[in-house]
């Protein structure tokens, strides 16, 4: 009795001591390149077995058959010397175990400039995530095979993006698209930022599509038991020839409007690109950076007397250093957030472009303000008000 009053009263969470040398199987490193644009891309899909284990909501679901085929798209730039890779997997979350086997699984050392992101959708193969609480809160029961599955997949994806690399050319389009499908579900402002960008060959063959856009794959109804890349996975039947990555942006907060609001954001996209002149030679820039995450701390919504517990918690279950990857390519800067931010901050990042679901997952990233009025995805936070600053996404 007196242990679960001591857990109910006193903090065992603690600020990150010092940075290791290597999370997650990555190190701290930049890189910079300048000149003739070379690209590469591929597409893998994940083979999955009868009753997969599904991603997306608390509890643990499995599909009651193995639904659609689902996939992980991998892009290789390389520009002056530099190489920065980028890889889409229609799945929740990205785990940093998870990660830490992709690069292992493909033989790609620390110092591999990788922006890994989930599409989110919360139909899509879970399992990676060896951990109790995750599975629970909505990763999905941890399943071996499945995760092992998702990395082999992934690995693939990118060895052969590399290897695919020949000279391309980039065009690069964004606009404020506020008349979009992307809706706010709670405080706060929607990011209606939309990117697309087309790599193609110079005999007008098209290598692969990227774009990016804040909204939450959830199309698919909780209560179908099947496995989908909900929207994210549909758009790319409208865009260009090639895999298409779709990165979700500042979406935290954004829901969805519309029967399917993947034609509309692939075919604006599309219009938004037409006419762009495209670029045979860019400047190509990565830099990862290895975090110190702050305290975890429950959010203020939950009732005083047992925030602490919750805080503790949330303490036991979480790893205390994370992984952000910073991408320049041309006129293009990604920022990766390895959890949910929400539009606000994709807002205030501007020009930058945050992508949300990027190498590991740490909760929702509300900002500071929203927080501590308890406002907006404040509730679905683990570490507080802090988390955005650690994160570079608002002033210290």
């Amino acid at each position: 009795m007196a242990a679960v009053v001591a857990f109910c009263v006193i903090s065992i969470g603690e600020p990150a001591g010092e940075v290791p040398a290597v999370v997650h199987g990555r190190a701290a490193h930049e890189a910079h390149g300048q000149g003739p644009l070379r690209a590469g891309a591929a597409k893998v899909r994940i083979p999955l077995g009868e009753r997969p284990v599904i991603a997306g909501y608390p509890g643990h679901r499995r599909a009651s058959g193995p639904g659609e085929e689902v996939f992980v798209r991998a892009l290789a730039l390389e520009a002056g010397g530099g190489r920065a890779l980028i890889a889409t997997i229609d799945t929740l979350l990205i785990p940093g175990e998870l990660e830490e086997e992709i690069l292992r699984r493909a033989n790609l050392g620390p110092q591999t400039c990788l922006m890994l992101a989930a599409t989110h959708t919360h139909s899509g193969p879970g399992g990676a995530w060896n951990n109790f609480l995750a599975g629970w809160a909505g990763s999905g029961a941890f399943d071996r095979s499945q995760r092992d599955d998702i990395a082999q997949a992934a690995s693939m994806a990118l060895t052969l993006a590399i290897g695919l690399t020949a000279p391309a050319e980039l065009a690069v389009a964004r606009e404020e698209w506020p008349r979009g499908p992307a809706r706010a579900r709670s405080d706060g402002p929607v990011d209606p930022a939309l990117v697309a960008v087309e790599l193609r060959r110079f005999n007008g063959q098209d290598v692969a599509a990227l774009l990016s856009y804040s909204m939450h794959p959830t199309t698919v109804p909780r209560s179908e038991l099947r496995i989908s890349g909900d929207w994210p996975a549909r758009a790319e039947k409208y865009l260009l020839e090639g895999p298409a990555l779709v990165l979700q942006g500042a979406g935290g907060n954004a829901t969805w409007d519309g029967a399917d609001p993947a034609r509309p954001v692939a075919l604006e996209a599309l219009r938004i690109l037409a006419g762009v002149k495209a670029l045979a030679k860019v400047s190509l820039a990565c830099e990862t950076r290895l975090i110190a995450l702050p305290e975890a701390r429950a959010s203020l919504r939950v009732p005083w007397i047992f925030r602490r517990a919750a805080g503790n918690v949330l303490a036991l279950g979480f790893e205390k250093h994370a992984v952000q990857t910073r991408i320049h390519l041309g006129p293009l800067s990604l920022v990766g957030v390895p959890g949910e931010a929400v539009g606000g901050l994709g807002l205030r990042a501007r020009p930058d472009i945050l992508v949300s679901l990027a190498d590991g997952y740490f909760g929702y990233v509300e900002t500071t303000e929203r927080w501590e009025r308890g406002e907006g995805e404040s509730g679905k936070t683990y570490f507080g008000p802090d988390l955005s600053r650690a994160l570079g996404l608002t002033p210290r």
